[in-house]
């Protein structure tokens, strides 16, 4: 079923809900394929569930009218402005924050994070790459949730080698990749909006085939923008692991949960590939490859 044929439904049985029927509130923002997904997969996952979709674009009025509604069980939502909108109306039902980064300090009573675990990317690039085992990493210290010593003990423990260059801001991005030059076999990247953006992608990418130094993206958009690869969440998937926290919460499960994605996606681009003389193993996991 296509995603605009869903919300439709969804629509419809929300607006036929009684007033007294309690439901799951679910904000959201159309337009962002991630986000799609992940509501196709959340949906799926709450199956009978009165489910009440709010579209962000809405405007104040509703938004307000929604997330105070007497009959709201718990709400979702779905991306980092969503989670914004609702920690702003300081709520009194149970919220549940999915596709979302870490950073600023959660209150949600379940949390499912955006960034994929350094050990699941360090075995998605074992094997697209053996034989290749220096990471290079550009830790941004105002964002990240580990140090420089605790992403190199990290990686040590997958038989990587690492070297962390630290980057405040998007000013500092192509002297990082410069001091990684020659040190390292590939530059792994994090979800960093202030370092990786629609400015600073394109000069990023030209830095990396001057340097010879593949790019391992966090999203689909990446890859197409320039990475050589990209390793992201299943984000159907990353929908339906929300939905089943959901599920524990409303029975009665109130320890407060902090997850990143179980399952992920990999993709390849292989214009950026034959650029840079790097041939990929995708016979051994699921590969999207772009070309």
């Amino acid at each position: 079923m296509g995603i605009t044929s869903l919300l439709a439904r969804l629509w419809l049985a929300a607006v036929s809900l009684p007033t007294a029927h309690a439901a799951i509130v679910v904000l959201y923002e159309p337009g962002v394929d991630a986000y799609s997904e992940a509501f196709e997969g959340l949906c799926a996952g709450l199956g009978g569930n009165a489910v009440r979709v709010v579209d962000l674009r809405q405007g104040e009025p509703t938004l307000t009218r929604a997330l105070s509604a007497k009959d709201t069980q718990l709400i979702v939502a779905v991306g980092s402005r969503a989670l914004a909108e609702v920690q702003s109306h300081k709520v009194s039902a149970p919220v549940v924050g999915t596709m979302v980064l870490h950073g600023r300090e959660m209150e949600e009573s379940g949390h499912v994070d955006l960034e994929v675990p350094l050990s699941m990317q360090c075995g998605a690039m074992r094997a697209l790459w053996p034989q290749h085992a220096r990471v290079g990493i550009i830790r941004n210290p105002a964002r990240s949730r580990y140090s420089a010593e605790a992403l190199e003990s990290r990686a040590r423990k997958e038989g990587f080698t690492s070297l962390v260059v630290d980057c405040d801001g998007p000013g500092g991005l192509l002297k990082a990749v410069a001091a990684l030059k020659g040190k390292v076999d590939f530059l792994l990247c994090f979800p960093d909006p202030d370092l990786y953006n629609a400015v600073t992608i394109k000069p990023l990418v030209m830095a990396s085939l001057e340097s010879r130094l593949p790019i391992i993206g966090f999203s689909p958009a990446f890859v197409r923008a320039g990475a050589a690869a990209g390793i992201y969440p299943d984000y159907r998937d990353t929908g339906r692991q929300t939905a089943e926290m959901v599920l524990r919460i409303l029975h009665g499960d109130d320890r407060a949960a902090d997850e990143g994605p179980r399952k992920i996606q990999v993709a390849v681009n292989q214009r950026i590939t034959r650029l840079l003389g790097v041939e990929f193993q995708t016979a051994s996991l699921p590969v999207e490859v772009l070309r």
